[in-house]
């Protein structure tokens, strides 16, 4: 994980955040709705069935450290399937590399 924070190459949308003394990064939104929003994510996985149109579903859980909008990002689908999105794009770059 990086010490200090940074943008990704490939996107502008997030930058990790990573705080002094802890374990692991955040990541910081860096426009649009849920601008400014940190949070990092949890356990990861892939839920055991199929759904009808054959994708596998990802599972994962997040903890939001920073709301400065105030947004209500409980169990917030729009914010959920966005995060998704970030954490696929995250995991596609790991792979590449």
């Amino acid at each position: 994980m990086p010490k200090k924070n940074t943008h990704t190459a490939k996107s502008k949308r997030y930058a990790f955040a990573h705080k002094e003394g802890e374990d692991f990064s955040c990541i910081k939104i860096l426009e649009g709705k849920f601008k400014d929003v940190i949070f990092h994510y949890g356990k990861v996985g892939f839920a055991k069935d199929e759904n009808p149109d054959g994708t596998l579903p990802m599972k994962f859980d997040y903890t939001v450290r920073q709301n400065p909008g105030e947004l209500d990002l409980d169990n917030n689908k729009e914010f959920i399937n966005y995060i998704g999105d970030l954490l696929i794009e995250l995991l596609d770059e790991k792979f590449k590399k």
